[in-house]
């Protein structure tokens, strides 16, 4: 499930970085990161049980700290538990905080 989220995700980035047609920009591939910086990459299995990280991924190319200081991602921060869902690890809240 946590390689099919990558992929979600990963597509997600793609299909979000497609400028509005007059302004199109190309731009290289984007890796998936894990908090240290390393590539994850699920092909090879390199990194494959860590999870990504949205700094390391994203904050390359975006203002990753104006980002994640919007309403949206600061939506349950308050109520952010490692034990949230334990199905599903990676969901810390019943907000927008804490979820990848």
């Amino acid at each position: 499930m946590l390689l099919f989220s990558g992929w979600l995700l990963l597509a997600i980035l793609l299909l979000g970085s497609v400028p509005a047609a007059g302004k199109i920009r190309t731009c290289g591939p984007i890796y998936l990161r894990d908090a240290d910086g390393q590539i994850i990459n699920p092909m090879t299995g390199e990194n494959a049980g860590q999870p990504f990280s949205t700094r390391q991924t994203c904050g390359a190319c975006h203002d990753y700290e104006r980002i994640t200081s919007g309403y949206h991602f600061q939506q349950g921060w308050d109520r952010v538990r490692d034990d949230f869902k334990r199905d599903m690890p990676w969901v810390l809240s019943d907000g927008m905080m804490g979820k990848q």
